[in-house]
């Protein structure tokens, strides 16, 4: 399993879980945005909206037991407010929770609806534009740091992941690439996370050209070897989830396949609920 065949066949669940890493016990209040604490990332394997598009989504558990979903925005498709409020009820269907949604969109966007009204119907969203964040600049404050071989803070690596969105003289999918060069560079513990979580947030915009680029750009770092050593956890996974389906005891699972009880048992749990 190659780590272009993990991005080009939307593999989320190891470019999530790279996310979840990213931002857990984190807010997002850089971008405007007050809520609670991110706790981790729900599934949003939603078959009904997946078939017609496929695309990586954001749904943040908070440490208020609601739900945050994000959407990642360089235009302002017609569309944008009926489809985000069908994914909304879907999710309220699936998790029963209280559902937030944010829409951020990069600084090339001034404006855009933000309530969709039809009939009985109402669905109110939240948009954050990232027109008053300074790409540039931010790159360079960033560039200088790394230069001078400081470590990035955790703030420092969020505004890294959001450079593509932020207002630039270059285009989203040019600063994607600078963002990823810093990424490789940067002397920080959570770059791998960093990484994943770039890529899932450009990968609904950044055409195939440049996919490929940011995938050279990154394959001498360790995020690759992370994927692969992901994807292999995954299979163990997949062959348990499969195992317990059939009736077989966790115990057995887990000594057969080489996974810890509790993981084996967190499961099960997912699967009888």
């Amino acid at each position: 399993m190659n780590l272009e065949t993990n991005i080009s066949g939307h593999n989320t669940d190891i470019i999530m879980k790279a996310t979840a890493e990213m931002f857990k016990d984190k807010t997002l209040e850089i971008l405007g945005l007050k809520t609670a604490r991110i706790v981790d990332i729900m599934p949003t394997v939603l078959p009904v909206v997946e078939a017609r598009e496929k695309r990586l989504d954001f749904v943040f558990l908070l440490e208020d037991e609601t739900l945050l979903h994000l959407e990642f925005q360089t235009t302002v498709p017609k569309d944008l407010l009926r489809r985000v409020a069908f994914y909304g009820a879907r999710i309220v269907e699936r998790h029963n929770r209280d559902v937030s949604t944010a829409i951020i969109y990069s600084g090339s966007i001034q404006n855009a609806p933000d309530l969709l009204t039809k009939g009985s119907l109402t669905y109110k969203v939240t948009n954050v534009y990232l027109k008053d964040m300074d790409g540039d600049a931010e790159y360079n404050r960033l560039k200088d740091k790394i230069d001078h071989e400081e470590p990035l803070d955790e703030a420092d690596l969020q505004k890294l992941i959001f450079l593509p969105l932020m207002k630039s003289k270059q285009p989203e999918k040019d600063m994607d690439i600078q963002a990823a060069e810093l990424a490789k560079v940067s002397k920080s513990k959570h770059t791998n996370f960093a990484i994943g979580a770039l890529v899932a947030i450009t990968d609904k915009f950044l055409p195939e050209e440049y996919k490929r680029r940011i995938l050279e750009v990154l394959r001498m770092t360790q995020i690759e070897q992370w994927f692969r050593e992901e994807g292999m956890k995954e299979g163990k996974l997949e062959t348990a989830r499969n195992a317990l389906l059939k009736g077989a005891d966790v115990e057995f699972v887990a000594e057969i396949i080489g996974l810890p009880l509790e993981t084996i048992q967190k499961l099960k749990n997912e699967i009888v609920s």
